[in-house]
């Protein structure tokens, strides 16, 4: 117990005055040595500044105008380009069904649908043509069902139609002998259809 009454008493004071004395022997002969609180890590915190707002400026009239027309410029710019964007959609949508339809109407067995596209052409040219005589319904009605029939039969309708020139050139070239006279030319051009033919 005495034992411990003289350690606090004499030795810890005794110790740290030798600790300060050693400190500051050490602090005389190195004066770059500083303490930790002088570090600097451990700046003080600046005063608070009170920061002086700028007062807000009223905008005048023009500029209240060049706002407001570019906020409904910009406003009409994202509507375009949204309305744009679907319209895109749409379109390439579209594409996509045409050319899916089409192709499933040059299948081969896919008459059924073929007859009925054939026949709606057909009623389509016959609408149009319905202001009409009669002649001209029917060349509309011939054209439209012609038509969807060389869109569901392409190879027969390249076919046939070359088949179609090759007559009306035959029939062009007997109408103008015929209308200006011609005994040679006609029966070279028949020599020449015969050949066409054999062809």
């Amino acid at each position: 117990m005495y034992s411990c009454k003289f350690f606090k008493t004499l030795l810890v004071p005794a110790a740290a005055l030798v600790a300060e004395e050693k400190y500051k022997s050490d602090s005389q002969k190195k004066p770059n040595l500083c303490r930790p609180s002088d570090l600097p890590i451990y700046v003080p915190e600046p005063p608070p500044t009170t920061a002086h707002e700028p007062e807000p400026t009223v905008p005048s009239y023009i500029e209240n105008s060049f706002a407001t027309v570019r906020e409904q410029v910009t406003k009409v710019y994202k509507e375009v380009k949204a309305y744009q964007r679907v319209g895109v959609d749409y379109v390439e949508q579209s594409k996509d069904n045409a050319e899916w339809l089409l192709k499933y109407l040059r299948q081969e067995d896919n008459t059924t649908p073929k007859a009925g596209a054939i026949a709606i052409g057909g009623l389509t040219g016959f609408i149009f043509g319905l202001r009409g005589r009669f002649i001209k319904r029917t060349i509309y009605t011939a054209t439209g069902a012609l038509g969807m029939a060389a869109v569901c039969y392409p190879k027969e309708a390249s076919e046939y139609s070359q088949i179609a020139i090759a007559e009306a050139r035959r029939y062009a070239t007997i109408a103008y002998n015929f209308a200006y006279g011609g005994g040679e030319t006609e029966t070279q051009n028949a020599k020449i259809t015969e050949k066409e033919k054999q062809l």
